[in-house]
Formats: structure tokens, sequence, C-alpha cells
């Protein structure tokens, strides 16, 4: 009897424990027109000047397009610079987040490609916003001919800048709208 009354009150101090674990000093995100993350504590920063550029010819895949890998994580993002995006995005089957709601008209998956553009008049995204997730068939770009952009390191395409901060992309326009992409967190800020 003693293990059951001992069981039962530690189950009902963990439910009260998980229940207090949100509180006024967890992070929330930079404005309150930013998407709601999982974990917004994980949202790489703005780049600070520590972040090392790195010359994108190197990223060049061919059609004004730049294709990076962030670090070793399942991240991977592409940089078009004739259309002025970028879009980052990653498998399925590697995101550690809860997955999201999808669109009554999204018949294909959500939740795992994130377009950032260069200026918000220029959009397709849903009300012409800068960053947002995509309804995708399958993957944009083929990450296994992409070359790693390593953790601090940073290429700028047009007025699109992207960096690595561990094994999350981060991409930011001149607007300081951006889009963040890792296996625990996303984000997209407009």
């Amino acid at each position: 009897m003693r293990k059951a009354t001992a069981l039962i009150g530690a189950l009902v101090l963990a439910f009260v424990l998980s229940a207090c674990g949100t509180s006024a000093s967890d992070p929330v995100p930079e404005e309150s027109n930013a998407i709601t993350t999982p974990s917004p504590s994980l949202i790489p920063p703005v780049p600070g000047t520590d972040v090392r550029s790195i010359d994108p010819s190197f990223y060049d895949v061919g059609f004004s397009e730049f294709l990076f890998r962030a670090g070793d994580g399942p991240v991977w993002c592409t940089i078009n610079a004739d259309e002025k995006w970028a879009l980052c995005e990653q498998n399925e089957a590697a995101a550690e987040y809860e997955p999201l709601q999808t669109p009554d008209d999204c018949q294909g998956s959500y939740g795992y490609q994130l377009k950032l553009y260069e200026d918000p008049t220029n959009s397709t995204l849903e009300n012409g916003v800068a960053a947002g997730f995509m309804c995708s068939g399958g993957y944009y770009s083929d990450p296994s001919v992409a070359q790693t952009l390593q953790n601090g390191e940073s290429i700028t395409v047009g007025d699109i800048k992207c960096y690595v901060i561990d094994f999350t992309a981060r991409c930011d326009n001149k607007n300081s709208q951006y889009i963040a992409l890792g296996a625990k967190v996303w984000a997209a800020k407009n």
C-alpha cells in the first residue's frame, strides 16, 4: 500500500511541476508578429561581428542559386539570387518539434520548409508576407550536393544573409525579417 501511495504522490507532484514549467521569464519571440515557435530560446540571435563571412561562390550550384547545409545537422538552405528569396528545409523525420497543423488547402507536406523573401512585395507566400512556411510536394534542393556552412559562418547573396549557429540556419533580409530552422526549432518573423 505504501508503494501505491508513493507512486500516486510522485505522479501528482510531476503533474504539478509540469504545469508550472512556463513562466513569465521564459523567452518570447523578438516581436509580437513572429510565428510561434517550439522554443524561442533556440532561435539564433541576429548575427554578431564574430560571425565569419564566407565567399558565396563556394556554394554556387548554378542557375543563380546558392546551396548550403547547416553544419552537420539535418537542415539545408537555398538562396535564389534572381528571385530574391531563401528557402530552408529539412526531412520530416529529422524534425524534433511537434508537427504543425497542415492548412486545409495544402495537399503536401507542411512545417519543414520555410521561405524568406528579400522584399515582401515580391512574395508568393499567403497574404504577401516576407517569411513563412511552404506547402511542399517534395524537397526544393538536393541536400546531398550541398557544401557545409559551419557554425559561426555566414553567406550573403543580395540582401539576404544566412548564417549557422550549431545546426540551425537563420536567414535575414534587410528589413529585419527572418527565418530560422533546425531539428528542434523553427521561426519566421515578418
